[in-house]
């Protein structure tokens, strides 16, 4: 969902990163205080072993490393310069909801009604601190007053609300109001005063709709505590992610919407993928000496009611058998910089992508017409692609990612491998494509039959479908900047072999990646591998339908180069195509214009320099009745904690389940 996963709602995410302590609050649990229109939700338990656990990780040891100081310096300004969230609406900043808080912290955005401003709500468990609360407040109150606010007092229900109405701070400002109350032990701030009213309602006891009382709240909750056993989680949140889009979109002004381009959202929700009606996980950092970080997410999407099959139109193709085994293929090298292979239901994911084609396409019978034209064009391959190719697939994908130094923006290497099911088949379906291509050229690589597609020498006129690269020039003059059209893969390769269909984005990685043989040069045998794939095992046992492994200090290094070199708007990598993609304006894409890379990194060290705080990762994903479940680790460094001689195991470090 690619506007889902915009950098707001990235950013969303990691700031509050945080929740649920060991022991319980005294004041009532923000799920319950929180509108049932809450659309992103998180909560911060207790700030301060939230921050013992993070300067405990190889993140936190990195922030704090002597050679990051000038970048994060610099950062803290851009972020001071951007302002977060919840002061440039409340005035208040996340240290001052840690220093206030006794227990919980609840952060949420909140959609309103008739397409009115998303509203964030916010309440602090401030229990045994009503002078620390009254403090914050006046310093609210000085910081409100220096923005020309107009401050009232409001009763409601015997508990007053200070109100503060807050003019535009600038031209592209908006005019704003802050309300605030105290109230049972709860310190609670919004920027609607219908909202701040609705949670006293709630603190009250009134009879009211709350968070803790949604479907997809409660299932993804249920499911990761069940998952989690008796390891307490230092942070949980949830994502209502079309709710979310909405609310995110009601914070736009007219020309900020004007300039989103083709509404993603709105298609993916029209081909059933409203089906989802949840997320939500829990996060622990630091955990038993052995991982930096341990993360576990429950995506709801329970069958559609009345549909023919679970989901309806193109949802259908979310189709992810688990499986027994999915361990590397002997093919996968060690040398790599990522690896993530799925279990997929591909002839089904065939049948149903035709409706979401013709979405993205803007008109209806698209995909049939490409489809037609492969199959009728007196100049194209003649091929019927369902019966001589689609049929013939396996149910497995592999997505293998590396590097060349020294980085570039044309630096990434990735190797997709399909599982095939008849080779043969394959092979003569793939000949007479290649054969139709005037830029394919025939190789051999080991004695197989290979294809190298080498770049146009002119631009093909396509279809426009939103997914083309813009023209704006890579940085070293030649092809696009970015995309995932014709060029994505300019001089890609592909070969059938060894049970599988492999398509490279470089015909020499190709050529490396079918050459390796020896057991040592497997992915199977690294011991990095071994680990995280150890850790998976305990951690989600039994059949799934997803497996990833992430050698973290090599898939970093492009894109730490790359934003060092402020030429991350001009990365043909796989990240960087995506981020081009939803952060480029139509108007500029038309244009042919690169966009402005978001972060100033040029005061990053050299990347030999904290390379080493970048640790194994992976995550293992399973099939559910009503939906998935996803569960990942990243490896610590640190040195697993000692159980003392006669202890109990109360007093031993937590266990992982």
């Amino acid at each position: 969902m690619p506007k889902l996963f915009s950098p707001r709602v990235v950013r969303f995410a990691i700031i509050t990163l945080a929740l649920l302590p060991e022991i319980a609050s005294a004041a009532m649990p923000a799920d319950q205080i929180m509108s049932a229109a809450t659309r992103g939700f998180v909560s911060i338990g207790d700030f301060r072993r939230l921050e013992q656990q993070w300067n405990q990780t190889q993140m936190g040891l990195l922030v704090k490393d002597e050679a990051m100081q000038p970048f994060i310096k610099d950062l803290r300004g851009q972020i001071e310069r951007k302002l977060s969230d919840t002061r440039q609406k409340l005035g208040l900043t996340l240290e001052d909801l840690r220093d206030v808080s006794a227990g919980e912290v609840g952060i949420g955005l909140v959609e309103q009604q008739n397409n009115a401003r998303a509203a964030l709500a916010v309440t602090v468990d401030v229990t045994g601190k009503p002078q620390e609360a009254r403090q914050l407040l006046a310093k609210i109150d000085a910081e409100l007053a220096k923005r020309r606010a107009t401050r009232s007092s409001v009763d409601a229900n015997g508990v007053p609300l200070t109100m503060y109405n807050i003019p535009p701070q600038s031209k592209d400002d908006v005019a704003r109001v802050a309300v605030f109350f105290l109230h049972n032990d709860v310190l609670a701030a919004a920027d609607s005063r219908g909202e701040a009213e609705a949670m006293l309602g709630r603190l009250n006891g009134a009879a009211s709709n709350a968070l803790a009382g949604v479907a997809g709240y409660q299932m993804t909750m249920q499911r990761c505590a069940a998952e989690a056993g008796d390891l307490p989680p230092d942070a949980r949140w949830f994502v209502d992610p079309f709710g979310y889009a909405r609310a995110v979109q009601s914070l736009l002004t007219t020309a900020q919407r004007e300039k989103r381009g083709k509404d993603y959202v709105s298609i993916l929700k029209s081909q059933g993928f409203d089906a989802i009606q949840g997320m939500g996980g829990y996060v622990n950092l630091a955990v038993n000496g052995s991982f930096d970080l341990v993360h576990r997410t429950s995506v709801y999407a329970p069958p559609v009611e009345g549909a023919k099959q679970k989901y309806e139109l193109a949802m259908q193709m979310m189709q992810l058998p688990n499986v027994t085994q999915l361990e590397p293929q002997p093919s996968i090298p060690a040398k790599l910089a990522s690896y993530r292979t799925f279990n997929m239901d591909l002839q089904n994911a065939f049948k149903h992508f035709g409706t979401l084609f013709d979405a993205i396409a803007g008109y209806e019978h698209a995909f049939r017409d490409v489809i037609e034209g492969l199959e009728n064009d007196p100049f194209g391959p003649q091929i019927k692609v369902e019966a001589d190719f689609v049929q013939h697939l396996g149910t497995r994908v592999t997505l293998v990612t590396d590097y060349e130094l020294p980085i570039t923006t044309k630096s990434e290497r990735y190797l997709v491998m399909a599982e095939v099911k008849n080779e043969q088949a394959i092979a003569a379906t793939l000949k007479k494509f290649m054969e139709a291509d005037p830029n394919a050229r025939p190789r051999e690589i080991n004695g197989l039959q290979a294809w190298e597609i080498l770049p146009p020498e002119e631009a093909v006129p396509e279809l426009e479908i939103g997914l083309e690269p813009a023209p704006a020039k890579s940085d070293d003059g030649n092809g696009p900047a970015h995309g995932l059209g014709p060029n994505a893969m300019s001089t890609s390769a592909v070969c059938v072999t060894n049970g599988h269909l492999y398509i490279a984005s470089h015909l020499e990685y190709l050529e490396q990646v079918l050459t390796e043989k020896a057991p040592a040069g497997q992915l199977a045998s690294s011991s990095d591998y071994k680990q995280i794939d150890a850790a998976l095992e305990q951690l989600i046992a039994g059949p799934i339908a997803v497996k990833t492994f992430r050698r973290s200090q090599e898939a970093y290094r492009p894109t730490y180069e790359l934003l060092r070199q402020g030429k991350m708007p001009q990365a043909e990598t796989l990240l960087g195509r995506v981020l081009n993609r939803l952060l480029t304006t139509p108007e500029d894409e038309e244009e042919g214009i690169v966009r402005q890379q978001k972060i100033d990194a040029r005061s990053l060290p050299a990347y030999e320099q904290v390379q080493h705080y970048f640790n194994p990762a992976g995550l293992a994903v399973r099939s559910v009745d009503d939906g998935w479940f996803i569960t990942g680790a990243t490896l610590s460094k640190r040195p697993a904690p000692q159980a003392r001689a006669g202890a109990a195991p109360s007093d031993q470090a937590p266990r992982l389940r």
